[in-house]
């Protein structure tokens, strides 16, 4: 059996993939039991239970994402950008197993150029599947990234947390008091939202207006959610700037970051199947190793 198998594993859920020798994905698995819900004991069972028929002791079990993280398995540690797969798998963690060896890919850390400091985990896999050689990639999400790709390497990145954000306003804040629930997203005012964010270039003081229209009657309430998203992406754009770009990720939300990109006169973006990018990433690492 032998050969390369790749496990996604986040905080919420986990992904695996087993490759014939050629690298394409002959069969894939998922898995609830996600690296921020288990006990440091509990990973080697879970990792059994999904893919303990794939292996023969041989195989090269390849992870990333949370599991390599301070609360999974064990700590991998941050490898400093720029990076490529095999710089990853050589600083990849082995990991002693009843299925034979793993490896624990490390996350990558950034420094702008004030010296401010990024960290991602998991993501890199994706962005190497991608198949960008020279750009910028972004993974909209929970914590949005948005990276520099030259000659296939991972040059560097900044985070925005534009999903954490979306959610604490909505559920957390008084802005969500007068928000109801819409069937629909609602693009009128979610181009309403970006165009705002898109214009000021900063959305600390647009954000109470999501109130202000509802209680003045210029919004509904079924438009608050849609609305916010727009301020949020928005400002995320602006302050990246509107520039040609591959997106990865659902494609819920990839719609509406090419409508934002598109306000804010943006070429055309390139889309990416995240599943595809990020099992084309652990088999690259993998066949370092």
């Amino acid at each position: 059996m032998s050969g390369v198998i790749g496990v996604d594993w986040g905080s919420s859920n986990l992904r695996a993939f087993r490759f014939d020798d050629q690298g394409t994905v002959k069969d894939r698995r998922s898995s609830a039991h996600g690296a921020a819900g288990l006990a440091k004991e509990d990973f080697p069972r879970v990792l059994a239970e999904v893919i303990g028929d794939w292996c023969d002791g041989g195989t090269r079990i390849v992870m990333a994402g949370m599991v390599g993280g301070r609360v999974g398995w064990q700590e991998a540690p941050y490898l400093p950008c720029p990076a490529d797969p095999g710089q990853l798998a050589a600083s990849a963690l082995p990991l002693e197993t009843s299925l034979g060896r793993a490896w624990l890919v490390p996350g990558l850390s950034s420094r702008n150029a004030d010296g401010m400091a990024d960290v991602m985990r998991g993501e890199e896999t994706q962005l190497l599947g991608a198949g960008v050689g020279n750009g910028s990639v972004v993974l909209p999400g929970t914590h949005s990234k948005w990276a520099t790709m030259q000659d296939g390497r991972i040059m560097g990145f900044s985070t925005a947390m534009t999903g954490e954000l979306y959610a604490l306003l909505c559920k957390h804040s008084l802005l969500g008091q007068l928000a109801v629930a819409a069937a629909d997203f609602e693009p009128e005012a979610f181009k309403r939202g970006t165009r705002r964010a898109l214009d000021a270039r900063t959305i600390v003081p647009l954000l109470f207006s999501a109130r202000a229209d509802v209680l003045l009657g210029d919004m509904q309430g079924t438009a608050v959610e849609s609305y916010l998203s727009g301020l949020l992406i928005g400002g995320e754009i602006a302050a990246f700037g509107a520039q040609p770009v591959t997106l990865i990720g659902n494609t819920a939300l990839v719609e509406r970051y090419q409508l934002a990109l598109h306000l804010a006169g943006a070429p055309q973006s390139l889309v990416v199947d995240g599943d595809c990018a990020v099992a084309r990433g652990l088999w690259m690492i993998g066949e370092h190793l």
